[in-house]
């Protein structure tokens, strides 16, 4: 296989959701975005924190933070492939062909085919027209990531489940999300499997259980199974008195456990935060216990070498404090919050000689708004712009969860947010695609997640929780 296609697979692998080396990042007022951005009604001052990203050099650090408005724009700004696969018809065939592949013997083959997989998948919602090869293409997928032969086969094959669960995953039954959940724990905590590998499988867990989860329970026995395995596995074990927790085995427990690499590390810290909206919206006395936990591992995490580690851990002390205030009469305060804002003040006033001076700037605004929300209960805001449309995140919930969907999804996360009514669900928002107004420099607000369309959605996926829910009581009862 030559170099240039090694590189492409290697591309598709990681995804274009994250950077993972500094070289690409953007930080504010680097350089213009390939549209102008709109001035804030606020000061030039304020104004040049805003970052402004474009698709190919998103990255996590890069897009968290400012005093004022958040801008992703340019999300949507698509790159030649992009453009030819949302212009060709046959798509469909596209997918039939490259799923063909992943059963051939060669490995090129199959990476290749994967990653074609991969690209429909990204930038097509195809879990209306596909339904009737929705299982096969699940266990292809399966297969692949199982029998890997190499590091991109198997990086491949498990962008493939996750994107997977974003076309399809509403519907997927019990049994097939917990077989694919016992799965990608095995994975994610194989230690003789590359890091990259280990954090994809993380990922796809991630998405796996929010999206096909029956409940906050299921949400709740991951995130412990992510902070047991990987953000703090010297901690002492847990009471018993949560019987919705499922216990680890006796495999699993006798295990020894080390320290992850730090892309891993990452990659466990935003996993926890994705599945951390769920359970501490449906359920804060559960998620505070579970946090509380967690809490010296992620204060450690906030000493890390890793930015990207560092950032992962302040996000979910944001994401918690905001989302705990909610349920106090005043603002919640950690048992151990000037240690805490102490530290995060340290970081945020880092000299750029360890870092750089971009990543560390980056670090900067991030911490920023996370002091933000601990000190002051303000939250910052995310506008993702693209198309002529915009949608905007002003909550610690939103805003993890676009960076999970956007890790996996990529440059088609703005095909995805207009087609895929998941998104819709997820975000509360839905759009108005009655017009074409891609050439409309104006961002075109979404339908109120007020309206009778969002709130049937909503609906519509609630009932469909429960049905896997009760489908799940049903298969228990019945192997008893």
């Amino acid at each position: 296989m030559s170099g240039s296609n090694t590189n492409e697979l290697l591309r598709a692998a990681l995804n274009a959701g994250r950077v993972p080396s500094s070289g690409g990042r953007s930080t504010p007022g680097n350089r213009p975005s390939r549209k102008a951005t709109p001035k804030s009604p606020r000061s030039v001052a304020a104004s040049r924190d805003v970052s402004d990203i474009d698709d190919d050099d998103f990255d996590d650090t890069a897009s968290i933070a400012s005093d004022d408005t958040w801008v992703i724009n340019g999300a949507g700004e698509e790159t030649a492939e992009d453009v030819a696969m949302e212009s060709t018809e046959n798509w469909q065939d596209t997918l039939q062909s490259a799923l063909d592949t992943l059963g051939e013997k060669r490995v090129g083959t199959r990476e290749r085919g994967l990653a074609a997989v991969a690209q429909v998948m990204a930038h097509v919602y195809v879990g209306e027209a596909m339904e009737g090869r929705r299982l096969a293409s699940l266990e292809s997928l399966k297969r692949c990531a199982k029998t890997a032969k190499s590091e991109i086969e198997g990086m491949l094959a498990l962008r493939g489940i996750a994107l997977w669960f974003i076309n399809f995953g509403v519907d997927a039954s019990a049994n097939e999300y917990t077989e694919v959940k016992v799965f990608l724990k095995t994975l994610a905590r194989d230690r003789h499997l590359s890091p990259h590998v280990r954090v994809m499988a993380l990922a796809a867990l991630g998405v796996a259980s929010f999206v096909s989860g029956a409940d906050y329970n299921d949400a709740a026995e991951v995130l412990k199974f992510v902070g047991d395995w990987f953000i703090h596995p010297d901690a002492p074990p847990a009471d018993d008195d949560d019987d919705d927790l499922e216990e680890e085995s006796e495999e699993e427990e006798e295990e020894e456990l080390e320290p992850a690499p730090a892309s891993v590390m990452r990659q466990a810290l935003e996993t926890y935060g994705l599945l951390m909206t769920v359970v501490v919206d449906a359920n804060p006395r559960v998620a505070e216990k579970m946090f509380d936990r967690a809490f010296d591992a992620h204060l450690e995490a906030l000493a890390a070498d890793s930015i990207e580690v560092r950032l992962a851990a302040a996000q979910n002390f944001a994401l918690v404090h905001s989302e705990l205030s909610r349920e106090e009469s005043g603002r919640f305060e950690f048992d151990r919050q000037e240690e805490l804002v102490a530290t995060l003040s340290a970081i945020k006033h880092q000299s750029s000689k360890r870092h750089g001076r971009r990543d560390t700037h980056a670090q900067r605004l991030a911490v920023r708004g996370v002091l933000q929300t601990i000190e002051a209960g303000e939250a910052p805001e995310l506008k993702l712009a693209f198309h002529g449309r915009s949608v905007r995140f002003a909550d610690w919930p939103r805003i993890l969860r676009l960076h999970a969907f956007r890790a996996v999804l990529g440059g088609g996360i703005n095909r995805h947010f207009v087609d895929n009514p998941l998104l819709g669900q997820v975000f509360e928002v839905v759009f108005d695609t009655g017009a074409d107004d891609r050439g409309s420099s104006e961002a075109r607000m979404v339908v109120s997640p007020n309206s009778t369309l969002a709130k049937a959605r909503a609906v519509k996926m609630r009932k469909k929780r429960e049905a896997r829910h009760s489908s799940r009581t049903l298969e228990n009862d019945d192997s008893e």
